[in-house]
């Protein structure tokens, strides 16, 4: 379960995110145009970045002071934290061993990712190295998944196959996408306006709605 309470960020005299309070289970999807402070929302909370003011609790613990919780988080972002001059299985054997993930070979036959073993990331495709990235996220079994923009860059197929592991992902899942169709499936939907939430519930049609009348940079 997920509660933010009077959450804000600012950075300088700019308010990424302003006053947002919502509570959330299951899967909740996060829309909003460019600078909507969706990629914002994501990192904090993964525990990557500390809130202005406000309260974040997930399980009922902050993720900024709760190490045994962030590490049952699964982030991906623009930034695939992942070493380029490595290959894809040192990549996840290194990750395998941080997390202390027990089986990593699950998670490389469900993304279809056997035949770039041994290709460095450097050498993969940006579609790929999502993939990759994808793979890195759920190594540890997380019980929360955050994906911000996860499916950019990949093809139809990989695509597909990204989604169908997301649809049944037994967990927590936070999934950020301007490809809104792709979210369809969502228990919760939440809309950011310029930082402020504009919409939160199930209704699907209602977010769009409440979508099509925000405002983008």
């Amino acid at each position: 379960m997920i509660l933010c309470e009077g959450l804000s960020k600012r950075f300088g005299y700019n308010f990424a995110l302003r006053d947002v309070s919502f509570r959330s289970e299951g899967k909740i999807a996060i829309f909003g145009f460019n600078g909507a402070g969706k990629s914002t929302l994501a990192k904090i909370l993964a525990g990557v970045l500390k809130p202005s003011s406000g309260r974040v609790e997930i399980f009922g613990m902050e993720p900024r002071k709760s190490p045994g919780l962030r590490g049952e988080i699964g982030l991906v972002t623009h930034n695939p934290m992942l070493y380029r001059e490595l290959t894809v299985k040192e990549n996840l054997e290194f990750y395998a061993k941080l997390y202390r993930a027990k089986d990593w070979k699950s998670v490389v036959e469900d993304l279809k990712l056997s035949e770039k073993l041994g290709s460095r990331v450097l050498e993969l495709s940006k579609g790929f190295i999502q993939r990759v990235a994808i793979a890195r996220a759920l190594l540890a079994k997380p019980r929360v998944l955050i994906l911000d923009e996860a499916l950019s860059g990949l093809d139809v197929e990989s695509k597909e196959e990204v989604l169908r592991i997301i649809q049944n992902f037994n967990g927590t899942l936070v999934f950020s996408t301007h490809n809104f169709e792709d979210a369809k499936f969502c228990d919760n939907f939440l809309v950011l306006d310029r930082g402020k939430l504009s919409y939160f519930g199930e209704n699907y049609e209602e977010a769009l709605r409440v979508l099509s009348n925000s405002r983008s940079y």
